[in-house]
Formats: C-alpha cells, structure tokens, sequence
C-alpha cells in the first residue's frame, strides 16, 4: 500500500513523537518536574543550612478582613532584617462552602477566574479586601505576597491547606484562632467564628506537612511596626522556654525576630528545681479520656537526655548568636501555672510565643490532668489562651512539624515512687496499653 519514501516519513514521524513526548508534557504539566530544591520543613532547617539566599516561604490563612492586622503584624515581625533574606508569604482566604446560593455563586464566580480561583488584577487592582491589604504590605518590603482563596467544606478544608502547604514547600503554616478578643466601650468581647473552625485547626495541626502556629489574636495587629522614639521598641515579644522540639522551634522563631528593630525579644527560660529521686513523673496512655478536655501528647519514645542536651545546645546558640539583640531570663519555680498567668496579665508584652509541648518536660509533664478548654493548644498555650484568666496578651502556639512522632493520645499521671512500688509487687500495666513514654 505504501511506498518506501512514504514509509520511511511515517516511521521518523513515529520516532519524533514518542520522543518528543516526555519533554513536552514535563515543560507544560508543572507536577510532572517535581520538587526542585530542598524541601524546608521547619524554620529550624532554615537555620541549621545557614544559606543567606534561603527564602523563608510561610502559608498564611485568613477568615477574614479582622484577621489580617495580627497576621501583618505577625509575618512583619518574624520577617529577617538581613540583606539577602527573603519571605515568601502565601495568603489563603478560608471560605466555608455551603449549600446555601451565596456560597454556589463564589465558587462559579472564582472559577471563572481559573485557577487556583482567584483573579490576581481587576481593574489595577485586587478585587479581594483581604487580598488588597496585603498587596499593600508587600509594596513595603522583600515580601512576595500570592493571595489564594480555598473555598471548601469545613470537614475537608484541612486538605486544601496541607495541599498548598506541600505544593509550595513552605516552612510554616499560621493559623488564626476559632476565637478573637475585642476591646469596645463595654468591655472586652469574644468573637467565635464556630467550632467547626477549631476543628480545622485540629486537622491541620495533625496532618499538616510542616511546621504549624495558632494565633491568638488579642489586638496584636493594633501596633505600630516601625521603632518608637529614640528607638524604643514598638512590640514586645516574650518567648516561654521549658524544653522539647515545640519550644526550640518557638526559639528559632525568637531569633527571627530579635533581629527586628521594632521589636524587643524577651526569653524566659523555666528551670525546675533540684530533681528528688522518685518525685518524677510518669505519663501514661489513657483511651478512655476525651481528647477535647485532656491534653494529648506524642506517644514516640523519647530520649530525655538527648533532648536535655538539645535544650541547652539550642538555648547556647540563641544566647551567643542573639544575646545583644534579645533578654535572656531564667526563672525557678514550683508553681509554673501562676508565673505563666503572672506574664501574660502584666501588660509588658503584646505576643506571647509558647510551643505546644508534645514532649513535655517534667513541670509541664505535672499539668497533664488539668481540664482542658482548647487541648489543641497545649497545656501552657491553653492556659493563656483561656478566657476567663485575665490574660492582655496575644499568644502564638507553635508544632514543629515532625511526622515520625506525629501520633498523640491522652494519658494519666503516675508518679515515679508509686511506679516502682507496683513493679515491686509484681503488678504490670494493662497489656492493651503501650510502655510508659516519659
């Protein structure tokens, strides 16, 4: 049928097409090239690369408008003074998809936009009020600013945000609170945006890729972010340090910001007191409490002197790299509850930084029976985040991300003494439950 010349065309033809093939849909399907570049997981690998040219990529989500001054704040504040440091900052505005026509007209609205359903220019200008306030922020700096919109359900909102989190290889995920404290004529009020919003942040907090921070908004963003007179300070941060993965992150976060000139940085490191042989406590899985009024702990085995040693490497670093730019204190106490109250009433500091505490030390290790109001917070960032304890300060919770010791469940207190003294009488733990994990 065919002759040899048309022959010889069709087979080149079949040649040039299969290998033309890969390197046309790598060129146009984006995910088909991969990560390029080392991925950030935690602002500590940031740190530890100690590469001037990193870029520091932070997602940043908003419900709205009332958001975005405390988040500014925020991102402003952690924002690297150094003169090849970069930010990256991905703002998502959370929409609540519902079956209501107003929520079905946003989304045929943003997917006329195409994707990633939003418009980034609309006469000149953004369209979005939230997405405006921050373009204006970056106009002020080394910021790159990418404002998106995930409209979705609450059951499933925590996908699109771990998605882009994974997508845009960030170091770290804010999250606004399900609560924001107001200050009006009558007094202070408490706005609560639903409980299904704190069950996103319970999602994301678990299943997040990266480093994750809660924000706790009680007027943080109502500052100035440009130093004072004579160069006094225009915010005041206090970082409470006790030790754990969660608080070395907190303090490299610290560090981020002392190099700030409007921002004045105060370490409070907690110390125990001279540890009684046999007073140590035990923690101890416990399936049969709620996990919405117990605070929950990672259940991975933890070496405690290599972690005491890692609290001291990283309270040395930050002393020697910091000391000139941030306060260093360390306070003895027995009752760790009252001086943590005693800091975030005394109206000395705008932003409290508290980490999680998935690997409690021993004084935080003594709270884990305390009835929780926002166990996701941790015991320390629940205390100050409740709302019946006279607390003026904002407060910043933060997980560093860390999927192999990623699993948590409430647990029971047992002291060291009473332990021994059971295993002495030849009694054992319930064979359903793991070892003890501290």
């Amino acid at each position: 049928v065919l002759n040899d010349e048309m022959f010889a065309i069709l087979v080149l033809m079949a040649l040039f097409t299969t290998f033309i093939t890969t390197p046309t849909v790598m060129a146009i399907y984006k995910p088909a090239r991969g990560i390029r570049g080392a991925t950030r997981r935690k602002l500590r690998d940031l740190s530890a690369n100690d590469n001037p040219k990193d870029v520091l990529r932070m997602l940043a989500c908003v419900h709205g408008p009332g958001n975005v001054p405390s988040l500014i704040s925020l991102i402003e504040s952690s924002r690297s003074m150094k003169k090849k440091s970069l930010l990256k900052l991905y703002i998502m505005h959370l929409v609540e998809l519902t079956e209501r026509s107003s929520s079905i007209i946003m989304v045929q609205r943003a997917r006329k936009n195409g994707f990633p359903l939003f418009n980034r220019f609309h006469r000149g200008e953004w369209h979005d009020r939230v997405a405006g306030a921050f373009q204006a922020y970056s106009q002020l700096g080394r910021v790159s600013v990418r404002p998106t919109t995930a409209i979705s359900p609450l059951a499933t909102m925590h996908e699109d945000i771990c998605h882009v989190a994974e997508d845009k290889r960030v170091a770290m995920i804010v999250l606004p609170f399900h609560k924001r404290w107001r200050v009006e004529s009558e007094g202070e009020m408490v706005e609560n945006v639903g409980h299904g919003w704190r069950g996103v942040n319970q999602r994301v907090l678990k299943h997040a890729p990266c480093s994750v921070a809660v924000l706790v908004d009680r007027g943080f963003g109502t500052g100035a972010q440009t130093p004072g007179p004579n160069g006094t300070p225009a915010q005041r941060v206090c970082v409470l340090f006790f030790g754990g993965p969660d608080d070395r992150e907190a303090l490299e976060l610290a560090g981020r910001m002392a190099e700030h000139p409007a921002v004045h940085v105060t370490v409070a490191r907690f110390i125990e007191k001279e540890r009684i042989e046999g007073s140590e406590i035990v923690l101890q899985p416990s399936p049969s409490k709620c996990r919405e009024k117990s605070y929950s702990f990672s259940i991975a085995n933890m070496n405690l002197q290599r972690e005491e040693e890692l609290d001291e490497a990283a309270v040395a670093e930050f002393r020697g790299r910091w000391n000139d730019l941030a306060e260093y204190q360390e306070k003895v106490g027995s009752n760790i509850v009252d001086e943590v109250l005693k800091i975030g009433r005394s109206h000395e500091y705008d932003l409290v930084v508290v980490g999680k505490g998935r690997f409690p030390s021993t004084p935080v290790a003594q709270l884990a029976d305390r009835q929780a109001e926002h166990a996701e917070l941790g015991p320390i960032g629940d205390i100050l985040a409740s709302t019946n304890n006279g607390i003026r300060s904002s407060v910043l919770v933060i997980q560093q991300h860390d999927l192999a010791n990623a699993e948590e469940t409430p647990v029971i207190k047992v002291a060291q003494d009473d332990l021994d003294k059971s295993s002495r009488e030849g009694s054992s733990t319930s064979p359903d439950l793991p070892n003890d994990f501290v």
